[in-house]
Parts: structure tokens; C-alpha cells; sequence
């Protein structure tokens, strides 16, 4: 039986298990390749004349690289769905933290979504003029380039991503408590906490620590989160 649900675990809920350990591989994976072809995330602090160049030489594979990335927040909202079926108790008790657990986990799907495809298309297409831009033309690039990195990429798909995402993460940490999963919420809270913490490093320094910790519990706790919704108990 599932520790968590005394019926056992679903279908949708044993894949939204899944999905929540798959979605962590495959952001670690996608992040490591853009870290050590791109500089990434270092290099959105550079200008458009270094960034642009740099994206362009990733060619086909880094495009391809870029779409995948932007797709993989939108599987949160399947897992969502999975791990609301698994932690929902017969007397409804959790039903509220649960649905507002869902809606926030779609909303930062949506928002990280579009923050991160705009490197496979807009500035994409920004890259793809560059080279035979000139000077008046790259300075226009440039202002486009930072509008889009400023709006889509920090406003929209970090911030309001962040936002929503460890929000939904609290939500959850709460319907865990409320049946006894105690450990399981403390993980969730305290990722929420320090995620919440860390999505202001755009505006101070001060909070990069706390977002360099959040980027090692982001991972460890959507594994150990995926494996309790996907828990049967011996």
C-alpha cells in the first residue's frame, strides 16, 4: 500500500512520480551541456555582442538543446496532476492545498516556459542577424536583445516562474503535513523557502548563496518528492 494513500498509488499518480524524477535528470542534464558549451547561466550577464555570437556557434544541436529546455517545465504540470491523486486524503482534509499546489505549479510551467523559449526563437533570430548587422543595426539588436532578457527571461520566466514554482511547493509541503508526511514536508518547505529567498539574486548579491543552496535542493528534493508520490508501502 502507498504510505501516502492508503488505496495505493494511481496510474496518474505513479507517473507523475516518474515525472517529477525524470523532469530533475533532464534539467540537470540540459543544464550541464549549457553550462560547459554556453557559460550558462554566467552568460546572461554578458552583452549582446558576446551572447549572440556564442549562441549562434552552438548550431543545430544547441538550438535543439534550447527548445528542450524550454519544453521540460511543461511536464510539471502532468506531475502535478500525478502527485495531487497520490496525497489527496479520503476526508479532503488536504483538497485546498493540494488544487492551489496544482495551479501553481501550471502557472510556473507556463511562465518558465516562455522565458526559456525565447533563446530558440527570438534571439535566436537576433543571433542569426548579427553577423551581417551594422553598427546602427547591432546597437537596435542590442536593445531588443535586452528587452527580451529583461522581460521574458527575468520578469516572466524567472521571477514569476520562481515564484509560482516554490510556491507550489509550499502548497504541497502543506497537504503533506496535514497526512503525516512530515519529513516529505519539511524537504518541500524548506526548498520553498530558501527558492523563494534566492529568486531576488537579479536584484541583490546579498541572496546568491541562498540560490547557489536552492539549485542543489531543487534536484534533491524533486527526486525525493517524485519517489514518495510513486511509494508503496511493504
Amino acid at each position: 500500500m502507498n504510505s501516502l494513500n492508503p488505496a495505493g498509488p494511481s496510474l496518474a499518480a505513479r507517473m507523475g512520480g516518474a515525472t517529477y524524477i525524470a523532469a530533475s535528470v533532464g534539467f540537470l542534464v540540459v543544464f550541464s551541456w549549457l553550462a560547459a558549451r554556453f557559460g550558462y547561466p554566467d552568460v546572461l550577464d554578458q552583452p549582446a555582442g558576446d551572447v549572440l555570437p556564442s549562441l549562434l556557434a552552438l548550431g543545430g544541436a544547441g538550438r535543439t538543446v534550447w527548445i528542450l529546455y524550454a519544453i521540460l517545465p511543461l511536464t510539471l504540470i502532468g506531475a502535478a496532476v500525478g502527485a495531487s491523486d497520490a496525497l489527496r486524503h479520503p476526508d479532503g482534509r488536504n483538497a485546498t492545498a493540494l488544487r492551489l499546489g496544482v495551479v501553481l505549479q501550471v502557472v510556473a510551467a507556463l511562465a518558465m516556459t516562455l522565458g526559456l523559449a525565447r533563446w530558440s526563437t527570438a534571439q535566436w533570430v537576433l543571433a542569426e542577424a548579427w553577423p551581417t548587422a551594422d553598427a546602427a543595426q547591432q546597437q537596435s539588436l542590442t536593445v531588443v536583445f535586452d528587452a527580451l532578457n529583461s522581460y521574458l527571461g527575468n520578469a516572466i520566466g524567472e521571477f514569476v516562474g520562481e515564484l509560482a514554482l516554490y510556491a507550489s511547493f509550499a502548497a504541497f509541503a502543506v497537504a503533506l503535513w496535514r497526512i503525516g508526511g512530515r519529513k516529505m514536508a519539511v524537504l518541500g518547505a524548506v526548498t520553498a523557502a530558501f527558492g523563494l529567498i534566492g529568486m531576488f539574486r537579479n536584484i541583490t548579491t546579498a541572496v546568491q548563496p541562498v540560490a547557489d543552496v536552492t539549485n542543489l535542493l531543487l534536484p534533491v528534493f524533486l527526486i525525493a518528492f517524485g519517489t514518495a508520490v510513486m511509494r508503496r508501502r511493504e
